[in-house]
């Protein structure tokens, strides 16, 4: 099993949220029994936030050339702290979640296993420009790679549609052409997406009389 870290990147993150994340850290883990020896020290985690916190407020104050190199300069030395403080939590936690959730850093997310794509929406039939042809369009389905279609006009005789054994691929949702088809004869449609872990469940069947 993954073990579970604090989070430690922070070159991302927005400045107000860099200092209300730095407080809350230091808040949770002055006196926390689980992290007797902090490295850095939080004395030095607080001036670092103090400095940074009137570096800030002058930038957003004045917005000076100046003040903005100054308070990105102290903003680099609190990230510096932080990572530090975050190397601490990880190796002292080692990858316990309620010991990294009581040191007030954010959990690092594990990957979401990779799954099989959904099923397209919104199948669309309708007539194309030449009689004989059908045009089919649906939503894309998030994760898919490519689309598998049938069509048939075959129904047995408890009304139950005959697929056909092969499929037809399309790696995009719109201006699909099917063809050909014959004038008149009602045909039915089915789609389902495709990647690399799998494919969805075919859609709903959806019909339409040739032209």
């Amino acid at each position: 099993m993954r073990k579970r870290t604090a989070r430690s990147g922070f070159k991302h993150i927005k400045d107000n949220d860099l200092l209300s994340l730095g407080g809350t850290v230091h808040d949770a883990m002055d006196g926390n029994a689980n992290f007797p020896t902090p490295e850095p020290t939080l004395e030095d985690v607080q001036d670092a936030l103090d400095d940074y916190r009137a570096k800030l407020q002058a930038a957003q104050r004045k917005g000076s050339p100046l003040d903005m190199s100054l308070k990105n300069d102290s903003r680099e030395v609190l990230v510096g702290l932080l990572k530090r403080l975050a190397f601490y939590v990880n190796t002292v936690a080692d990858g316990s979640l309620s010991l990294i959730l009581s040191s007030g850093f954010p959990v690092v997310a594990l990957p979401t296993p990779a799954q099989p794509p959904a099923m397209p929406l919104r199948i669309r039939l309708r007539d194309h420009l030449q009689s004989g042809q059908i045009r089919l369009d649906f939503d894309p389905a998030p994760g898919a790679w490519l689309y598998e279609y049938q069509y048939s006009d075959q129904v047995d005789g408890m009304g139950g549609i005959e697929w056909p054994l092969g499929v037809q691929t399309t790696s995009r949702g719109n201006t699909n052409i099917l063809a050909p088809v014959t004038p008149g004869t009602k045909y039915f449609v089915r789609v389902r997406a495709r990647n690399a872990q799998g494919e969805s469940d075919w859609t709903t069947p959806e019909s339409i009389f040739a032209r």
